[in-house]
């Protein structure tokens, strides 16, 4: 597998990552180039699902890292709203307000599929911070949800 194919294949969750993480579409952009570099440096992992909970947790330390530096407060929503046929991502912007200890593990658990034993391994977390952190985050969302409706 090449970079290119690294890439096209993960590119689009990567970019999620960075957007939701920075919330800034210019700033997403730089982490998203960061992290491809990191792994061209690192050399190709050969097994994709090592190489998928690889890119994520180096996206995520990345945005890290960046924030720390260069962290700007703006948000276009409009950037943040990723047009993908397959995902819902209605409560996307909702999911970006909350603290990033929930929006990280809400994200990974319904926008990428993960199991909370699968995030507490990504995340390197003990499993029970990962449901805890997935009950409590759900609870934000209902209230957030909630009023919005009224």
């Amino acid at each position: 597998m090449t970079i290119e194919d690294v890439i096209d294949t993960y590119g689009d969750m990567v970019t999620r990552i960075c957007i939701m993480n920075l919330r800034n579409s210019d700033d997403a952009k730089d982490c998203f180039q960061e992290v491809f570099i990191k792994l061209y440096k690192h050399g190709m992992i050969e097994d994709p699902d090592y190489l998928k909970h690889w890119l994520i947790r180096v996206t995520i330390n990345t945005c890290k890292d960046y924030r720390r530096v260069f962290y700007k407060k703006t948000i276009n929503i409009e950037d943040v709203l990723i047009q993908d046929e397959k995902k819902d991502y209605v409560l996307l912007p909702v999911i970006l307000d909350m603290p990033t200890r929930y929006k990280n593990v809400l994200y990974l658990y319904y926008y990428e599929g993960y199991k909370t034993d699968e995030i507490s391994e990504i995340l390197k977390m003990n499993i029970n911070t990962v449901k805890s952190r997935l009950k409590r985050g759900r609870e934000i969302l209902k209230k957030k949800v909630g009023e919005d409706d009224e």
